[in-house]
């Protein structure tokens, strides 16, 4: 990819503070039910190291663009991993449970700063033409974490104790913070963004009461305690989302959710993301302490979903762009709700082989959901605000989970109210369990039932079809085109130029200038397509990289320090590949024109290289649809 070794350096030392950061995160869940012995706490107390956590993060995240706008990267980086390895340090030294939450706090306020700037500083080292690849290897890193997570913790659990978790992880830390001094370097300059204390603190209190509220509900001896908890959280959650409406420049720019499609897709990827992390709390402790089995079996029991759930997401985003939305959301939140309700029948003696399938398949059900409905709910949102909706979307992810967790693990203390009589603590476990497991059902079904009402691919396409009059219903007879399927190869332009693979860009925008066209397809020596150059492939090159940047988690600027004249000395002597795009959109010459007319309006492109036997024949451009169009009009009249 044209790196030096230097950058190359740089890179594996983000890599490595992301993996760090996104395992630690899954390290936990199986080493629960021995931090729950050792210090001597249950279940309701244990879960704020999961939702606390979480907790800490939706509060982060929305400041990353202040964080970024107020520290260098470099400093941002090295300071948020030191502190990640000072809170691994305290998590491992812990003589009890209010030390070891400080500690996992900590680490949540360095994975919040970390994680959402390194997507920036990885963009920002790889050249433009690799970016793709870029952020492809930072997903896959992100995939890779779950999936050895909690086996990789069972397995230290069992061997020499959970403080081991904390122990390794401080160690990498800090070997990471020493290669960060050696390598990293400032990359840009970011836009400075106003600190807003006000909202800050109203997002904090109101987070707290009302989580607080929610775990102590059905363990406190008052319930007017965690009632009012929770109703001063709602209310100050409340002036929080009136600050931000009245603001220039809201921590959390909530206007977006007053797009139907992105608010229905928030709440359901945050009621998914409660039931997922509420039961990756509560399943290890059914296993170990209902069960009696290992935290290694609790590991490996969840590895299959974790490994499976992985593959099926990256799956259901192909069969997404090809499908749309619909049939996948009511197939995979079907096989979510169905083995919901099997963990209700869970027993104190269910074999360990039958749950470790139901989790793996539920998992499938819901990564099967995940990247469709968050694609579907970004599309229906306006390119200008899509940074703000990441922003929401990521503060709903962390509030989804800490909010689930308190929940789902408050509804364990319900043993003690419907099993006072236990014959054992094994029984007066598995009740509480039971109950955690019958509000997870209950969640996922709610969810389904949500899908099946609201979720659509283009809602109204049908019945507006329906009112049209059809080409059968208006005389044409003798109209070309009209007596038989309009194919591709009646509309397209058959002498549409094409660019020889390995061209330079130079030529490339001769081309283009002389042939006056926008897009150019690339074509080996058998004419077989190979890529496709456009002008906004150019210009995004030779843009200043100065104004907005989304990123997962949120929206920075930036400013490069190369110049025009630099970046046009690079880019006239490319091979044009550098640059192009590498999967080519085709169609077929004999396809049906619809078929095209619906992959250029789907796919928002200007023009597709049209192919016969495997060779360009031709272009189709939404100016020769129009041609073809006036000319049908005029034989019409």
């Amino acid at each position: 990819m044209g790196l030096t070794s230097q950058q190359k350096m740089m890179i594996t030392v983000l890599m490595a503070g992301t993996l760090l950061a996104v395992l630690n995160q899954t390290l936990l869940s199986p080493a629960l039910p021995a931090i729950m012995a050792d210090l001597g706490v249950n279940a309701t107390t244990v879960q704020w190291l999961t939702s606390g956590y979480a907790l800490v993060e939706a509060m982060i995240i929305p400041l990353n663009a202040y964080f970024i706008g107020r520290f260098s990267t470099r400093k941002l980086f090295i300071g948020g991993i030191a502190i990640f390895a000072v809170g691994s340090v305290v998590a491992a030294v812990a003589p009890a449970f209010p030390i070891l939450l400080a500690g996992r706090m900590l680490q949540a306020s360095a994975t919040g700063i970390v994680m959402p700037m390194v997507f920036t500083l990885i963009l920002l080292i790889f050249p433009r033409e690799h970016r793709g690849s870029a952020m492809g290897i930072v997903g896959l890193i992100i995939s890779f974490a779950p999936a050895i997570g909690p086996s990789l913790s069972g397995i230290l659990v069992d061997s020499v104790g959970w403080r081991a978790l904390f122990a390794i992880v401080s160690v990498l830390a800090v070997v990471v913070v020493v290669f960060s001094f050696i390598s990293l370097k400032n990359f840009a300059e970011f836009e400075s963004v106003p600190f807003d204390a006000p909202s800050v603190a109203l997002m904090a209190a109101g987070m707290v009461s009302l989580l607080y509220g929610i775990s102590v509900s059905t363990s406190s001896e008052n319930l007017a305690i965690p009632v009012v908890l929770v109703v001063v959280g709602v209310a100050l959650l409340g002036v929080f989302v009136r600050r931000q409406l009245s603001l220039d420049v809201p921590v959390l720019r909530v206007q977006t959710l007053a797009t139907r499609n992105f608010r229905t897709t928030v709440i359901i990827i945050a009621l998914l993301q409660a039931a997922l992390v509420g039961s990756g709390v509560v399943l290890p402790i059914y296993i170990q302490n209902v069960l009696g089995h290992s935290a290694t079996v609790t590991g490996l029991t969840m590895l299959p979903g974790a490994v499976v759930g992985a593959i099926s997401g990256l799956i259901a985003g192909r069969l997404f762009d090809r499908n749309g939305v619909r049939g996948l959301a009511v197939g995979g939140s079907t096989v979510m709700a169905v083995m919901s309700v099997a963990l209700v029948f869970f027993g104190m003696d269910t074999p360990i082989l039958f749950v470790a399938l139901v989790y793996t398949v539920m998992t499938i059900g819901i990564q099967f959901l995940i990247t469709p409905i968050d694609t579907w709910g970004m599309n229906s949102l306006d390119n200008s605000v899509l940074q703000h909706g990441n922003a929401l979307y990521s503060t709903f992810m962390q509030v989804g989970t800490s909010f689930g967790t308190a929940l789902i693990v408050s509804l364990t203390a319900l043993s003690s109210v419907f099993a006072p009589a236990a014959a054992s603590e094994v029984e007066r476990i598995y009740v509480g369990e039971h109950i955690a497991f019958t509000g997870v059902c209950v969640i996922l079904v709610a969810v389904t039932l949500g899908i099946y009402a609201f979720v659509r691919d283009k809602r109204g396409e049908e019945e507006a079809a329906a009112t049209q009059p059809s080409l059968e219903q208006v005389d044409l007879t003798g109209v070309p085109g009209v007596d038989r399927p309009w194919l591709v190869a009646d509309v397209m332009n058959p002498d549409a130029p094409v660019l020889a693979a390995g061209s330079t860009v130079r030529q490339a925008i001769a081309l283009l200038r002389a042939t006056e066209t926008s897009g150019l397809p690339i074509v080996d020596a058998n004419g077989s397509p190979t890529g496709f150059i456009s002008d906004g492939d150019i210009l995004k090159y030779l843009s200043k990289q100065d104004g907005a940047y989304t990123d997962t988690f949120n929206y920075f600027r930036f400013v490069e320090s190369e110049g025009f004249l630099e970046r046009l000395g690079d880019l006239l002597d490319l091979e044009v590949e550098r640059i192009a795009t590498k999967r080519v959109e085709t169609i077929e010459a004999s396809a049906e024109a619809e078929d095209a007319f619906k992959l250029l309006s789907e796919r928002r492109i200007k023009k597709l290289p049209v192919v016969s036997g495997g060779r360009v024949v031709g272009s189709l451009s939404r100016r020769n649809i129009m041609a073809a169009l006036e000319l049908m009009e005029r034989r019409v009249s």
